[in-house]
């Protein structure tokens, strides 16, 4: 039964119906199953208190605070600057715009932990850019692309938030040890770009004038302080990860209306509706599927896939590289956090019983599942690329291709290599 409602949900979600409500009905259908009584009140309440009891959580406050840091980045001017900058001191390297745009995502993941908030802002002005200096389409839409994924693999990541919730593990712990993986992944596709553009032969230019990259630089200093202030805060002890996403918005405000001075009154209040409906479609996403994972759980299907992986492998190297494929098939038909509220109380008991580190299985399970915003029938990131780029879906999904192998054989690595993740919480004494 369980797979089978596991199935109805995939069905319905290919089906065009939304995440939630798919995970709803599900729901709704296993509460019936269990407790029987379909047609009396049991059941959509106790549905209904799974769902609440799951959101009212302290933690999750720190969502809507960072997408509205995200979005008033965005809209604030902070990505021009910060791209500015990048741009002017890559100049000198082959491709030097394709190395300011992974260098770029990778700073703008420290404000806002989104892959969507990256290619929705920074993606806009990278294309721009990119094709005003003649690079070719493929190659600029490609890494522009893959430099979002930067976004929720590190800190302060919001999938990384939900994850702690839900495997009740610190934050905190959790940020640290997405550092080191986050620096290597965004080398790993550096290194990407800079084989395409001596195959390609794309142009290289100088560094500006010390006058003017002076300039750039003072103007992308604050915006680039944002990652410092929520890790320094995090990480001295001054705020939980819950208030750093609040000051995170507070620090927002303070350089789009009062230093830039490029957010009125008027388009802050848009940025507050967005902030709003995104909170809202997420939040309801968190919530239903946080009750079809409890009703999985009911069912017992972490007994039963338990018992599946006991029959192929007891090692746990094994079973993470099954939980991999597992967790590259579902990113393609889910978004990241809904499939993170699903997987991790049904998973989290076999990995737990196989003496798994949770804090690497955390990580692996995130970075797993951002292979799945670049990949069809999802690929959220490549959709919202093509809206703001106007580059063909086809196109898009074709150079994925490249970055996705590469992500695919860096957790390989990851899975492998342990102290990658590890490493820096150990050493930090947050383990």
């Amino acid at each position: 039964m369980p797979i089978l409602l596991t199935l109805m949900v995939v069905l319905l979600i290919l089906a065009g119906l939304m995440i939630a409500i798919a995970a709803g009905l599900a729901s709704i259908i296993g509460g019936w199953v269990i407790f029987g009584d379909p047609l009396g009140e049991v059941v959509p309440k106790m549905v209904a208190r799974f769902a609440i009891d799951r959101i009212d959580n302290f933690l999750l406050l720190a969502i809507p605070f960072f997408i509205l840091a995200g979005r008033l980045m965005n809209s604030g001017g902070v990505t021009v600057r910060l791209f500015d900058f990048v741009s002017a001191i890559s100049q000198p390297l082959r491709g030097g715009l394709g190395h300011a745009n992974v260098l770029a995502s990778f700073i703008f993941a420290g404000m806002s932990g989104s892959a969507t908030a990256d290619v929705v802002g920074l993606g806009a002005v990278e294309m721009k850019a990119m094709r005003s200096n003649g690079y070719p389409e493929d190659f600029s839409a490609g890494v522009t692309a893959a430099s979002s994924l930067l976004g929720p693999c590190l800190p302060p990541s919001i999938v990384l938030i939900a994850y702690a919730v839900q495997a009740e593990q610190s934050v905190a712990t959790l940020f640290l040890a997405a550092i080191i993986p986050g620096i290597l992944l965004a080398l790993c596709f550096m290194g990407w770009v800079f084989y395409q553009a001596h195959r390609r032969g794309l142009p290289t230019g100088s560094i500006p004038p010390a006058r003017e990259l002076g300039q750039k630089a003072v103007r992308a200093f604050l915006p680039m302080l944002t990652p410092g202030i929520i890790l320094a805060g995090i990480y001295g002890g001054i705020f939980t990860p819950t208030e750093a996403a609040a000051v995170a918005v507070v620090y927002a405000l303070f350089l789009t209306m009062v230093v830039y001075r490029e957010i009125s009154w008027g388009q802050l209040l848009e940025e507050l509706k967005g902030t709003v409906l995104d909170t809202a479609t997420l939040m309801f996403i968190i919530a239903m599927t946080s009750a079809f994972g409890v009703i999985m759980l009911r069912l017992g299907l972490p007994q039963a896939l338990a018992n599946l992986v006991a029959s192929v492998s007891e090692n746990a190297t094994v079973v993470m590289f099954l939980f991999l494929l597992i967790w590259g098939v579902v990113g393609c038909f889910m978004a990241q956090t809904p499939a993170i509220i699903i997987l991790t109380p049904i998973l989290l008991p076999i990995a737990d019983r196989l003496g798994m580190d949770l804090v690497h299985f955390g990580i692996v399970m995130a970075m797993s599942l951002t292979l799945g915003l670049m990949t069809p029938p999802v690929g959220m990131v490549l959709y919202a690329l093509q809206k703001v780029a106007h580059v063909r879906i086809g196109v898009l999904f074709r150079v994925a291709i490249p970055y996705v192998v590469i992500m695919t054989a860096f957790l390989c690595v990851l899975i492998l290599i342990p102290g990658i993740v590890t490493a820096l919480p150990n050493a930090l004494g947050y383990r």
